[in-house]
């Protein structure tokens, strides 16, 4: 876990590390990053996520395709019970702000709400964090799995 980050809870999940990134000047979306915890016994996926500082969200994932650095939406994130999910920037699955209504500043707060698919919803406050700060927030033990799923 990130030092000073607090937990959150729903149902069998866990979210720690809830950050964000800077916005880049002149960019009119932004990214969010979690580390989500699935302690039950059933598998869980993030269907949605909202928040009042854009025009919506997307649940993006990032992936090497013919060399090429690619991202694209998807419908759900999966969480498999008993697995942690470790959303980091240039790799996997993480949140896309899309249509910022202001820029996103290193220190602000960025009020999200995640809906999954069994557990139901739950509010969160990302910390905007300099790109460095979230890269090197620590890998959790666990076994690899694809999209960034430990």
């Amino acid at each position: 876990m990130v030092p000073g980050a607090r937990a959150q809870a729903v149902g069998d999940i866990q979210i720690t590390s809830a950050q964000a990134l800077p916005s880049i000047p002149g960019a009119r979306n932004g990214g969010g990053f979690l580390t989500v915890v699935n302690q039950g016994k059933a598998d869980d996926k993030i269907v949605a996520a909202s928040s009042p500082v854009c025009g919506h969200v997307e649940l993006h994932t990032m992936a090497m395709e013919n060399n090429i650095m690619r991202m694209r939406e998807v419908g759900d994130i999966p969480v498999a019970a008993g697995q942690s999910l470790r959303m980091m920037p240039g790799s996997g699955y993480h949140l896309m702000f899309m249509d910022l209504k202001q820029a996103l500043k290193v220190g602000d707060s960025v009020p999200v709400t995640v809906q999954f698919a069994k557990a139901g919803k739950v509010d969160l406050q990302l910390k905007v964090e300099p790109r460095d700060k979230i890269a090197e927030g620590g890998a959790m033990p666990g076994k690899a799995m694809p999209g960034g799923m430990h």
